[in-house]
């Protein structure tokens, strides 16, 4: 009794595939499918870089534009961080933490040389600009 055996092989995305293994005996004619196996793992594809062009997501919204401002009136002048640390130390001084500051709100009118404040819509106040 002669047996042959054929492996059919089929090729996918770079990668040899071996479909079926096919067992034929001389005497009978008959083919026999034994099972199906991969002879080699397909390869993963290489993962590419982000596509140029304007960046969409977290780090953009991390690297937001702060601009600084400058308040001049009448020969004087001051920042809006320098106002804002003036706000958080009275805020402080009258027996606040600083961590507590959720939203805070500041109403600059330099004809009056004050800013006045909000502080978590609960606490209100007042700083000298100049």
């Amino acid at each position: 009794m002669i047996e042959e055996e054929f492996i059919i092989m089929e090729k996918k995305a770079d990668a040899v595939v071996k479909t079926e293994e096919v067992k034929t005996t001389a005497e009978e004619g008959k083919d026999t499918v034994l099972a199906a196996e991969e002879a080699a793992p397909a390869k993963p594809r290489a993962k590419r870089g982000p596509k140029p062009g304007p960046r969409t997501g977290k780090k953009a919204d991390k690297a937001e534009l702060k601009p600084g401002v400058v308040l001049q009136f009448q020969g004087s002048e001051t920042t809006v961080e320098e106002a804002v640390e003036k706000i958080k130390s009275q805020f402080v001084s009258e027996g606040h933490r600083v961590s507590t500051i959720k939203d805070l709100q500041v109403y600059l009118k330099p004809e009056e040389s004050a800013a006045y404040y909000v502080i978590n819509q609960k606490f209100a106040g007042r700083i000298d600009l100049f």
